[in-house]
């Protein structure tokens, strides 16, 4: 009878842990941001695009679950309800600790982005004082200019 609630189950804490790790990378991105390591906040820009696509295939074996269990329209804070008596309990669990998780990615998140955001309009004064229109382009494009050698690719390899 339990047998087709529990992959979800497993399915929101596989989530949870998901996010716990967006939230360290988000941190990570402060500290790069607050030490002006570009290469750092690079490597942490890649593991977050490939946590991007582990995410993407966690949505489509949600979505597969939720059609199994008919439960497609039930949203996660009353999935305990439409849950066998003997894992209710289990499943409010697991859906509040995904709830509390999203929550601190969030904060995490968020904090980043000011970061971020704080820095680039930092750069872009910086940029204006000296005469140079932020917007006009990268500074690359002109003659004999070329970006840092560990910022290029061998489109060739």
């Amino acid at each position: 009878m339990d047998a087709p609630f529990l992959p979800y189950l497993q399915l929101l804490r596989e989530l949870a842990g998901k996010l716990d790790q967006l939230g360290q990378y988000a941190q990570e991105k402060i500290t790069a941001v607050g030490n002006d390591d570009l290469m750092a906040l690079d490597e942490v820009l890649k593991k977050e695009q490939v946590m991007g696509l582990s995410l993407r295939g966690l949505e489509q074996k949600r979505k597969t679950l939720l059609d199994q269990l008919k439960l497609g329209d039930v949203p996660l804070s009353d999935l305990s309800k439409h849950y066998p008596e003997s894992l209710a309990m289990e499943a409010k669990e697991a859906a509040e600790a995904l709830r509390h998780r999203y929550r601190m990615y969030r904060s995490h998140a968020d904090a980043a982005r000011n970061s971020l955001e704080l820095n680039l309009h930092q750069i872009e004064k910086v940029i204006t004082a000296a005469g140079i229109d932020p917007v006009a382009g990268s500074g690359y494009d002109a003659p004999g200019v070329e970006p840092p050698k560990n910022m290029k690719s061998d489109f060739r390899a």
